[in-house]
Parts: C-alpha cells; structure tokens; sequence
C-alpha cells in the first residue's frame, strides 16, 4: 500500500541516468524516521530537515523494509551489493582445513598490501570475485564511477589518503604535534576528502555511479545508548544530505540523477538498558565448556601485546589451563574458532570430533607404560575410528588433489598472463582501469599460490593418516603432527557429534569393556553443546528488562536427505534449518525451490532432537504452542490472511513472500527466512559444474571454490537473547545488532530523483520488502533490466545473472504498454 497515490508517469520513458549511493551503516528506519517527524522548537522545522525535504517530500521511502539474513554488516551489505543469495556468512569467516581468515572489516592490513601492490580489492570484493558475484558498482564502466572506501571497495583511493592528511594537518608544527599527541582522527579525515571528492565528480557528466559510506552512525551507538550522542550523528547526516542534494541540483544531470540512501541494517538501542555481554571464549575454555583453546579475529577486552601491536597478526589465541589433552599446545592445536563479531550473535567452529578422539589416542600409545590389553583396544578403537570415515576422507583427498592439480596448471597459466602484461599505462589506460585489473591479476596469482601450498599440506597429513596400516603400526615411531594436521579442524560436525563432543580423557582414564575392547562411554568425557549452551544462565544481572538467559536460540544445518523420511516430505532443497530454543523448544525450517528458483518455506514444531552414532535421527513432532524458536504463534503482530486459523496457517507451506507479508511487524520479523537465508547452501549458477561447455579445468576450478565456502560455515550459530551481547572484544553499553530481531534487521531505504527519473514524490511504500529487492531495483531504475529478474546482455557478459528478489514496484517509474517489464527503456527480449 502506498501513503499516498502515485501519479501516473507520461507516456515517455524515463530512467537514471546518474546513481548516488548514499550507504549508511546501522540505520534504523524507526530512529531515523522519529527523527525526521519530531519538530525543532526553535525552528519549528523538522529535526532532520534535509532527509525530511529530499526524501520525505521530494522522494520515496520504504516504511517496511528488512535484512534478508541476519543484521551483521558483511553479510548484509553483500546481500545488497550483489542481489544474489547470501554467500559471505559473517564479518570474519575461518577456512577449517587451513585457518585462513577472512576478515572482511579490516581495512589496514588492505591499506598496506594495496601499498605494496600485493591487492587492488578488499577481502569481501575478493571472495565475490571468485564466487563469479558482480557487485551494482561494476554494472558501471570503471571511468564512470567513483567509489569510497566500504566494505566490498574497489581500488584504493592512496590520492584521498594523501589529500585527506595534507588538507588536515597542514598547520604549524604544535597543531600538529597536539594532534598526534591526543590521536589523529583519521576516520574524519578520510571521511572529509570522501565527501569533497564525491561532490567534485558531480561536476563530471561522465561518470555515472557514485557512493559514500559512512559508518559513524553505527559506532556511535554501539558506545552510546542516550539520544543525544545518536541524535548529533543524524544531524550530521542531514548535512551531508543537504550538501550531496545541493551539489546534484546544481550538477548538469540533476534532472537524470537518482540519490538513494540505504542502510545494511538496524540497531538494538534503548535508552533505559545497558547492553549486557556475554563471554563466550571463556566458557568455551572452562572445563565445563571443553577446555578449549579459542581462536578468535579480536583480542578479548581491549588487551593488547607486543605481538597484538602488529595489525598484520590473523589470528588472536586464547589459551586455557583447562585443556584436557592439549595443555601448552594452543597455537599448534587450537579446537575451538569463534566468530563473536556483530553483538547479538556468534558463531562456533569445534574442530572434528573424530580428530579429538584419534589425537587423544595416539597420545596414550605413545606412552611406554600403557598396559598391553588397553594398548591393544586402544589401537582396534584407533583404526576402526579411521575406517569409519575412510570412504568420506579418502573421497574428500582425492577430490582436493584434482582440484590442487588443476590449480597448478591455472598459477602457471596466470604466471605467464601477468609477465605479459605492460610494466606502465598511459593516462588513458589507467583511466579505465587496466592498471587495476593488473594488480587483480598479481592479487589472485599470490593468493593462489599460498592456496595451494596450505590445502597440499593438510592434504598430506590426511594421505599420511590413511595409509596406516594396523599390522606395521608403530606409534612410538610417528610425529602426531604428521598424521593430525596442525592448526586445522577437519570437516563440520554432525548433530550427533555435537551431542557428545569429546573433549578429552576421562578422570578414570581408558577403561574396558569385559570383553577386552575400549569402553567409548566410560574412557572419555564428552560435553553436549547444545544441553550447555542451553542451560547458562547469569545471578548478577539486575535489570529486569534483560532475561537472566544469555542464549536465545542455537541453530544448525542439517542435509534434508537424512530428516524428509521421517517430516513426509518430498522434494525439499539439500538443507534443514534445525532452530533449537531448549529441549521442548525447537523447529525445523524446512525449504522447497521451484523451476524458476523461487522459495517456499514450511514452519514445523518439534522437541527432542537428537541423531545416534548411526546417523538416524530421532525427534517428535508437537503442536504450535508459546515460546517456541522465534515466537510466532503468540505475536500479537502475526498478520495471517483474513478468515484464517492461525495455527492451521502456520503449519502450512508458504512462499517467502508470503511469510514476508504475515511476519515483518512481529518481534523476530522474518527471521523465520533470515534463518534459512543465513544457513543453507545457496545455488550459485555461475559455480554450476553441469554447465554446458565448460572445461574439465574449469570444472575442477568451480568445485575449488564451493569447497572453500563450504570450509569456512561454522558448526553453531549461537543468537543471543534481548539486549544481550557476546563482543569479548570490549562489551559495549550501547547497542546491538546480528540477530534477527526486527529492531535489527529493520533498515532504510529512501530515494529521490530529478524530474526526468519521473521517480515519486512524497510517497510511503507500507508493502515490505527486504535487501535482495535492492540491486534489481536499482539496475531497473539506471535501463540495466531485460525484465523484473534478467540483467542486459551487456551487464550478462559482465557476470550479472537472474535477481531473485522483487522489485520495489512502487517507486520506479512506468513503462507504457509493458507491465511485466519493469525497466524503463529496456528491450523485453535478451
């Protein structure tokens, strides 16, 4: 529905011909809309005067629109820069054969490889690539944009550094040493020459595509939970609104120019509670937890050492005098990857629970005085353990070789591409961006090269640990290392692991059986993730808003081939979503996709999931009830359609759309979608290996890259309950965001355009949308759409594919005699 009418555009096309992005992390649509409405008693105007006149009165907003996924800034910024499913799962991810990290909020380590030479795109930018994932700045040629510096950036700007420092910091000598003296704020003054240099190309008709991120907004309520600190940051806002409009009016495409401002998503701010924080890291390292070392991306509580001054270092380790089996092992073995970036949620790698098991055994047959039957059951519990999941490794090994194989070939090739390529560029060249696309060459060449050299190597230790053999076994003889690979944690667990993850030796040690074999129950301590996490609960918490429980839910993926048996269901997609919300408190998600890639989700209740060392599961089906995983049945706001029973409609299929329609203003919005979104395994078309035509090379290529997405998914998603935190980094009073509350994952979308965009005026789009809607409905805005899904020829032959979100119909202008095509302009055939 729309506030008002849309008046119907002339019978000309119309169409963009300018974009300017305005990104602003951590918008909240209801902070930023109750301040546009509140007046300024001395004034009389509204708060936010600009935002009010450009996009409430000279624009279009979306009242209703959300985060696809989660409210975390790297996933939610690819879902909008890329239009496609969700790929980047965090804002830091791990490679669980190699511990690479992918640490997608960093800029410095960026800022000196750029220097060097050594990289051209940030690491997000990077990981689209190789998923063959465009984002909406390359629809643009590379003379005809300007882009600043982001999370998913392009090049690097060493000219705005530059400016940005001499501008700021040419004063007399004791200005300057008072600056260094008190901290040079450098985010401000990038920012400001960003900004100068954004309304400077409004000056050039050539260029088409401009953006401007800013990010304070969200820093700045993370820290601070009062509306004033918020209020100075949207008024700061407002002024640059007020001075991107002022230079576009003024710019010769004002007419042609679309000014958008979009946020990745919202924020949990309240005034009257203190952000409460959670410390997972040393749960996860208590002998309660598992006795753990943790491996995060951020030092714990702001500490810092000689080591954590070099911004260069991956990876931060925590090490526990609790460990079970591996004390002063936690930089060779650490067990445990944590991801607490984004607040509300964290995400858990526990390294194979079968690798735990053949590590802790090698350790006791190494020992002389192990008695001859334990050491006897101990080695037949040894190599039954590596026949069990021999088929499953070996195939895995097998296909890493090839696909390694082919990696070298493809290094060799790329070798000789980029020594063939020019030493310099002439102006012209460096102007569409040839010298960039060298330094991508370079960039890939690197990182391939240390790709091959880091997956060989975790490949070599598991060839080693297959090719034992019970009759020559000697392993007094063996290097541990050489058989268990160090600083790798194997394949995801299943739910069964989980369930009895061992963490070490047992207090009585290794025990038999009467029959002589190893006792598995009694020979060593095992924890329950999910009973744990579950069960935590705090005696100092004394605020009566916040719940005394840490934990709200805990997720998992689990393939439908082992579940749609026993949820009679035929073709589902290859993933479950498993929600557990305690004991008697869980859900299945379970997802079907039709001929066209479109979603269907069904809601199913159960309790008492559990899966036995056979890889049957086990669970019993309820009926809909209260407090069940994202408390839908009793949300006053749950809007079925009318003349419906609640719980009949809630057990049934629906698409997303559908479920968008019924959920958005509930507490957990579409969280039920999110979730989905967030944790399944998405198709990517340009990773299809059944394509016609491709190589064998190719091929191998393709599966390369879903194997090292498929590495970095993480075995839990831990979501923290209301206003509760896990940022060991440094517990913040102020917000959150990451999880799937509405009030996080509720975001900003607003426009305004020229006369001859024939974008709306003054108009409220109620309908809810959420952040797949984005790029389509930009690329239908700038003519870059075939139809509501199917990009041009000419952005096809850039990588663009089928979007599967809808467009915001609302706000885009008419197309005469074509209602199916959205585009303005654009031919209906391909």
């Amino acid at each position: 529905m729309l506030a008002m009418l849309i008046v119907a555009a002339p019978n000309s096309l119309a169409q963009a011909k300018r974009l300017v992005v305005l990104k602003v992390d951590g918008l909240p649509y209801s902070i930023l809309d109750s301040a546009v409405q509140e007046r300024n008693p001395r004034t009389g105007k509204s708060q936010l005067p600009w935002i009010e006149h450009v996009f409430y009165q000279r624009g279009a907003r979306l009242s209703n629109f959300y985060v696809r996924g989660m409210s975390l800034s790297a996933p939610s910024w690819s879902l909008l820069d890329t239009g496609q499913h969700l790929q980047v799962k965090g804002n830091v991810e791990f490679d669980r054969y190699t511990l690479h990290t992918y640490d997608y909020l960093n800029f410095i380590p960026f800022y000196f490889k750029s220097a060097e030479g050594s990289r051209i795109d940030m690491p997000g930018a990077e990981v689209l690539d190789s998923l063959g994932l465009p984002l909406l700045c390359d629809a643009f040629p590379h003379e005809q944009r300007y882009i600043s510096f982001q999370l998913y950036q392009r090049g690097m700007r060493f000219a705005t550094l530059r400016d940005g420092l001499q501008n700021r910091f040419v004063k007399n000598p004791r200005e300057l040493l008072d600056e260094w003296t008190m901290g040079l704020q450098t985010r401000s003054v990038f920012f400001e020459q960003l900004e100068k240099e954004l309304i400077q190309s409004l000056d050039n008709p050539q260029i088409r595509y401009l953006d401007l991120y800013v990010s304070n907004f969200d820093h700045v309520a993370h820290h601070n939970r009062d509306r004033q600190s918020q209020m100075i940051e949207l008024r700061e806002m407002d002024g640059l609104v007020g001075r991107i409009w002022t230079a576009i009016e003024k710019s010769s495409l004002a007419a042609e120019t679309a000014f958008v401002m979009v946020s990745d998503h919202g924020f949990n701010t309240d005034e009257k509670i203190y952000s409460q924080g959670y410390n997972l890291v040393k749960l996860l390292g208590s002998p309660n937890g598992g006795g753990h070392h943790v491996i995060t991306k951020r030092r714990l509580l702001l500490d810092y050492s000689i080591k954590g001054l070099y911004f260069m270092v991956p990876l931060i380790t925590t090490t526990t005098d609790d460990s079970f089996y591996l004390k002063g092992q936690s930089t060779s073995y650490p067990t445990v990857l944590l991801d607490f970036d984004g607040n509300e949620r964290a995400s858990i790698h526990l390294r194979d629970n079968d690798l735990n098991l053949l590590h802790i055994l090698l350790q006791q047959l190494q020992r002389n005085k192990l008695p001859d039957a334990t050491r006897r059951a101990a080695t037949d519990t040894f190599f039954a353990t590596v026949e069990r999941r021999r088929a499953g490794w070996q195939k895995h090994l097998d296909e890493l070789n090839e696909e390694l194989k082919a990696l070298r070939s493809r290094i060799e090739e790329h070798k000789k591409f980029w020594e063939a390529q020019p030493k310099q560029f002439t102006r012209r060249e460096i102007e569409l961006g040839y010298d960039d696309q060298k330094k991508r060459l370079f960039a890939q060449l690197e990182k391939s090269m240390g790709q091959e050299k880091t997956y060989a190597e975790y490949g070599r230790t598991l060839a080693n640990l297959l090719v034992l053999k019970k009759e020559s076994f000697a392993p007094l003889k063996l290097k541990l290392e050489d058989v268990i690979a160090k600083q790798a944690m194997g394949e995801r667990n299943g739910i069964y692991q989980l369930q009895n993850y061992i963490v070490g030796e047992a207090a009585g040690g290794l025990q038999l059986r009467a029959n002589g074999a190893l006792d598995l129950e009694k020979s060593f301590a095992r924890v329950d993730y999910f009973t744990l996490l579950h069960s935590i609960t705090v005696k100092n918490n004394v605020q009566p808003a916040v719940s005394n429980r840490p934990i709200d839910l805990v997720a998992n993926r689990i393939p439908s081939s082992q579940i749609e048996h026993l949820v009679n269901e035929e073709e589902l997609t290859s993933d479950v979503i498993w929600v557990n919300g305690g004991a008697d408190k869980q859900a299945l998600i379970l997802a079907r996709e039709d001929s066209k890639g479109d979603l269907s989700f069904r809601y199913l209740a159960i309790k008492g999931l559990t899966e036995d060392s056979q890889g049957n599961f086990h669970f019993e089906t309820i009926p809909l009830k209260r407090d069940l995983p994202l408390k839908i049945f009793e949300d006053e706001q749950l809007m079925v359609p009318r003349g419906q029973d609640r719980a009949a409609w809630l057990s049934e299929w629906h698409t997303d759309l559908e479920w968008l329609n019924a959920l958005h203003l509930t507490k957990y919005s579409n969280g039920l979608v999110g979730l989905y979104e967030e944790l399944a395994h998405h198709r990517n078309p340009r990773l299809d290996l059944d394509e016609a035509g491709i190589s064998e090379a190719e091929r191998l290529n393709r599966r390369f890259t879903q194997r090292q997405r498929k590495l970095a998914e993480a075995d839990l998603l831990v979501v923290a309950n209301n206003h509760w935190n896990f940022d060991v980094r440094g517990f913040n009073p102020g917000g959150n965001h990451g999880s799937f509350l509405r009030v996080s994952t509720h975001s900003t979308f607003m426009l305004a355009g020229g006369d001859k965009t024939q974008l709306p005026r003054g108009v409220v789009v109620d309908q809810p949308y959420d952040s797949l809607s984005f790029m389509p409905t930009m690329l239908a805005l700038t003519g870059n759409l075939r139809d509501d899904k199917t990009p041009l020829p000419v952005l096809w032959s850039k990588g663009f594919r089928r979007f599967p979100g809808r467009l915001v119909k609302e706000i885009l202008p008419a197309t005469p005699g074509k209602d199916p095509i959205a585009v303005t302009g654009a031919s209906p055939t391909h």
